[in-house]
């Protein structure tokens, strides 16, 4: 009995400890899921087709880290840098691509989170992003080298190679929930039919009596008349 019972407390205890991690956990990384079909290319590389998984290491940050793991999250093909990136209608999880280059891979443009109207951009090395910009005729986010640790100007480059400074913040919030419209006020209860029947108001003592009194009369007047 002794040893059920320290079995069943460590059991509790892991339980306890596996469901308060996973808060803090879900809090810094943002996943996804993503299937290739052909080759695609990312900042710094091109994938292979097949199954991958795209990760957020730490929201709080402007400037994000984003990993492209296996899909067993055994193995990291690449850490590239992102900034935010903000749609007005949240929406499922989804991947945009650059407009396809001659003789190139198709090339990742934005991720939005599921069910969030935030999502990120990714920034390309700059020999990369004056590629896709000219083929695309997109603006195309670039830095020098494009590594997530270095702190490098994040500039747009243009379709016509110009680039233009790219002030990197936070996505505004998202707009307030509309306030639900005041429930209509309910209606006055209807009033009460009429009865059919008008109560009675008195009881027939009054008429008996008046009955009475009048054959009181008829009697003596009998009794005159015959007298007469």
């Amino acid at each position: 009995m002794k040893i059920s019972r320290s079995v069943f407390a460590v059991v509790c205890l892991g339980l306890v400890l596996l469901f308060a991690a996973q808060p803090a956990r879900a809090d810094k990384e943002w996943r996804s899921p993503l299937t290739l079909g052909e080759a695609t290319e990312i900042p710094g590389m091109v994938l292979e087709p097949g199954q991958y998984v795209v990760k957020v290491v730490d929201t709080k940050e402007t400037r994000k880290v984003v990993q492209f793991l296996s899909a067993d999250e055994t193995r990291v093909y690449a850490t590239v840098m992102a900034i935010p990136d903000y749609r007005v209608t949240a929406g499922p999880g989804e991947f945009i691509y650059f407009q396809r280059a001659p003789g190139r891979p198709q090339a990742l443009k934005t991720w939005f989170y599921p069910a969030n109207n935030f999502g990120i951009e990714f920034v390309y090395p700059k020999e990369t992003a004056v590629q896709i910009a000219e083929a695309s005729r997109q603006p195309v986010y670039a830095a020098e080298s494009a590594k997530p640790e270095a702190k490098e100007e994040v500039v747009a480059v243009t379709p016509e190679k110009k680039e233009v400074p790219v002030k990197v913040e936070a996505p505004p919030p998202p707009p307030p929930a509309r306030p639900a419209p005041p429930e209509p006020a309910a209606p006055p209860p209807a009033p009460a039919p009429a009865p059919k029947t008008l109560p009675k108001t008195g009881s027939d003592l009054p008429l008996t009596a008046l009955a009475g009194f009048a054959a009181l009369g008829a009697g003596l007047g009998l009794r005159l008349l015959r007298r007469g």
